[in-house]
């Protein structure tokens, strides 16, 4: 049976130093206490052997993220509840969360007794589009009440708090704890029969005819489509051991989960967004795909013909022209390397440069989403074409998922590889970037290629099960 979370001595020194930190606070500060939990790696889902137990990735207010760090390992982190929920939507919605940011920055007080080094942190995501109405919020920026992490073989908790609701906290903080993980099934995920020629594939090769005829009329460069498709399971679909499979089968990838309106939000991307650490900036410049024989149905491209290399030198230069105006010096253009990614390769560039003074984080996202990989170029009008031929992207697909420090330094990721589960249903998501030369045929394969990656973890995640629906922790 996992352990409890935390020991009757860990909850002693919790509440002693929440008690120390309210004294002489104001009621709007936010206040922060970091606990080391011991030496181990974790991942926080409860599948196989964990030294603890999972946690229901279905409710409101989780994220889970395990993202690979430079020592060649995995960092993970849980997020569970809220301290601090801010929403925004529409043109602004970027700026917004930067004043959110700055504002809570002013009032962030961190304690750490015993020296974890971890920063408290908040998570945030957003959709494509800056308005949408499918029942997630367009732009969202958390600092959760409970946050585990585990990297360098070390786990440490950080709980937060509103000093106003300060006297209630340890309560709460415990209350979320003890929620059960759901009892594990087995659950076999059948998709819906696809035959040759059905009425959604030939909509989208219809959809990429017509963004053909734009761009041989010279309006467009490239744009991306995106389609969906619909799976459902015999039973309710167990998030926790999805992810692990996702997370097994793409030691590549950031593999994330997030916890919706009774829905979740889960996948496996290769694209970083946007990095920042003390003023140095990196973007992953990301296009051009190719496949292993057999894969998608039709013959696949070479990675180093024309169409993918124009494609990505597209957005190669769309990255560094965004951040030329906030950086002292962008380096030099490097080579593209090949990124392996299960049986996906990409095109790779990382761009780095350093930052003028004063220069935000969401200042930077704001500049660079839509990226030509995940919108199109020119951006405004391939975000005209999207809207005027009702372009569909559910809850944060191909937007952006990340986290921040109280120093405003932090790491986002491109929402790609996904799925939105909502008990027994999955809706996957996959989309093609369409330059002069895509052939409607392969860019259909590549769509049914990147919908393969979660169809795939689905059928192999209902073989895995939790070992018990045991008690998160009992204090």
């Amino acid at each position: 049976m996992p352990r409890p979370l935390l020991d009757a001595a860990q909850v002693a020194l919790l509440g002693r130093r929440l008690r120390v930190l309210l004294g002489g606070v104001r009621g709007n500060d936010l206040l922060s206490i970091s606990l080391d939990l011991g030496r181990g790696k974790e991942d926080w889902l409860g599948v196989g052997d964990g030294a603890w137990p999972g946690v229901d990735l279905t409710r409101r207010g989780c994220h889970w993220c395990a993202a690979p760090c430079t020592s060649g390992d995995r960092e993970y982190r849980l997020a569970i509840g809220h301290a601090i929920d801010f929403r925004s939507a529409g043109k602004a919605r970027f700026s917004a969360l930067q004043a959110a940011l700055a504002g809570l920055r002013a009032v962030w007080r961190h304690d750490d007794p015993q020296s974890t080094g971890r920063s408290p942190l908040a998570h945030f995501g957003f959709a494509f589009a800056g308005e949408s109405a499918d029942g997630w919020p367009n732009a969202r920026l958390v600092v959760p009440a409970i946050l585990l992490q585990s990297a360098g073989e070390r786990c440490t908790a950080t709980f937060s708090c509103v000093a106003a609701a300060g006297e209630t906290a340890l309560a709460g903080w415990l209350d979320e704890l003890r929620v059960r993980a759901p009892q594990s099934s087995r659950t076999p995920v059948r998709p819906p029969p696809q035959t040759a020629g059905s009425l959604a594939e030939q909509a989208f090769m219809a959809r990429v005819a017509a963004a053909l005829r734009a761009i041989r009329a010279g309006r467009l460069d490239k744009i991306v489509l995106a389609r969906s498709r619909r799976c459902t399971a015999e039973f309710a679909i167990d998030v926790a051991p999805l992810l692990a499979t996702l997370r097994d089968r793409h030691p590549g990838c950031t593999v994330y989960g997030i916890a919706g309106a009774g829905e979740s939000f889960v996948g496996a991307t290769p694209e970083r967004l946007l990095a920042l650490r003390r003023g140095t900036v990196q973007v992953d410049a990301l296009a051009g795909t190719a496949w292993h024989a057999g894969g998608g149905g039709a013959a696949p491209p070479s990675l180093h013909d024309a169409k993918n290399r124009s494609e990505q030198q597209l957005v190669v230069d769309a990255v560094r022209a965004a951040l030329s105006p906030f950086c002292t010096s962008l380096a030099a253009p490097q080579a593209a390397e090949v990124l392996h990614s299960g049986d996906l390769e990409h095109l790779l560039t990382t761009v780095r440069g350093c930052l003028r003074p004063g220069v935000a984080f969401f200042e930077l996202l704001a500049a660079l989403h839509p990226t030509p990989a995940v919108g199109g170029w020119p951006v405004a009008a391939a975000s005209r074409w999207l809207q005027a031929h009702d372009e569909q992207r559910g809850a944060w697909y191909s937007g952006g998922i990340g986290w921040l420090d109280r120093d405003g330094d932090g790491d986002s990721v491109v929402a790609l590889r996904c799925a939105r589960i909502s008990g027994r249903q999955a809706e996957l998501f996959a989309g093609a970037g369409i330059v002069a030369g895509s052939d409607p045929a392969q860019e259909l394969a590549e769509t049914e290629v990147k919908l393969a990656v979660i169809a795939d973890a689905l059928r192999h995640a209902s073989c895995r099960r939790r070992p018990v629906a045991g008690q998160a922790a009992s204090a």
